[in-house]
């Protein structure tokens, strides 16, 4: 409790640890406040408490010699989902993402956010895979049910077709593009799965990632999947070059971990855009309130992205969902 005490300015002990919050379990996270205020006679507000609580988790994550898939990253990776995911007014959001060292520690997070997901792709990908000589059931199987997140996926699908349907609703889709699509590219599989329980044409989905790797174990695992891996393609390549051609598409999705910076998104987006025909839809994932803890918040509000692209809706969740979608139209 003296190092809690110290961190806030609240007392002066020598050689304290951030580390008290090693254990918390961020639900208990208004009984712990309640605690401390007696114990302490100290008045630790939520936003405080919070706070530490991001702080504290980077600084164990940052300990971690890797960020695969195992008990000790799934404890601390979890709790800070479920942190950040939690709703608070306005006020309150801005107090926590206004603490001390915070902001300055953001890049650090999201690097370690990225990886993480990267190595979590990887994991399920092969675990999916390690079903394949059992049929394809059985591998959709070891996605739809072993994979923990799968339904964050069905969710955020859902939510981003109701937005490229409003923003292009006369237009039946042909084909989409997902760049970025990683080892194991849910988010196509799960669109292609919507498209088809609501509407009677189903497009083309093509997969690209500068990883060929990544192309290689998507492709892989598509190819496994039978029925349900339908009308995918995959390509390597790098995001803008001139190598892939984007003028065919009538949606194209950038991934959330390509860029991990407002500047190196928007470079990116320009790229995009310049092959891409005018009056095609582009799909960003961003993010809202302390969801930021875990990926950037992207506007398309820019001097130089409002030339070429014409924003048409931004949607926040308020679920499990972390990622919020902005679609935007290819200007003429």
């Amino acid at each position: 409790m003296p190092a809690l005490l110290s961190v806030l300015g609240l007392g002066s002990p020598k050689n304290q640890s951030v580390h008290y919050l090693a254990d918390t379990n961020p639900q208990n996270l208004d009984t712990l406040v309640e605690q401390v205020d007696i114990m302490a006679n100290a008045k630790i507000t939520k936003a405080q408490m919070v706070a530490l609580t991001i702080l504290d988790t980077h600084e164990q994550l940052k300990k971690l010699s890797n960020y695969r898939p195992g008990k000790e990253i799934n404890r601390l990776l979890g709790n800070l989902v479920h942190t950040c995911v939690q709703i608070h007014p306005p006020s309150v959001i801005q107090q926590i993402l206004n603490f001390p060292g915070l902001q300055q520690m953001l890049p650090s997070l999201r690097t370690i956010c990225s990886e993480a997901e990267c190595c979590l792709e990887n994991h399920w990908a092969e675990h999916a895979l390690s079903f394949a000589n059992q049929g394809s059931d059985a591998v959709l199987k070891a996605l739809q049910i072993d994979f923990p997140y799968f339904h964050n996926y069905v969710d955020l699908a859902r939510l981003e077709l109701s937005a490229i349907r409003a923003a292009m609703p006369t237009t039946e889709l042909k084909k989409i593009t997902f760049i970025g699509s990683g080892p194991l590219p849910l988010t196509s599989w799960c669109l292609l799965d919507e498209i088809r329980q609501t509407s009677d044409n189903t497009p083309t989905i093509t997969n690209i990632d500068m990883s060929p790797s990544a192309i290689a174990t998507s492709l892989h695992l598509n190819a496994v999947l039978g029925p349900w891996g339908e009308e995918m393609e995959f390509f390597c390549g790098e995001a803008g070059s001139s190598s892939i051609s984007l003028a065919d598409s009538d949606v194209v999705y950038v991934a959330a971990l390509v860029g991990l910076s407002q500047e190196d998104k928007e470079e990116i987006f320009l790229n995009v855009v310049r092959t891409m025909r005018p009056g095609a839809l582009l799909v960003i994932r961003s993010a809202w309130g302390l969801r930021t803890c875990l990926y950037p918040e992207v506007s398309v509000n820019t001097e130089r992205l409002l030339e070429v692209l014409e924003p048409c809706a931004v949607v926040h969740p308020y679920t499990d969902v972390v990622n919020s979608v902005v679609v935007a139209r290819v200007r003429e």
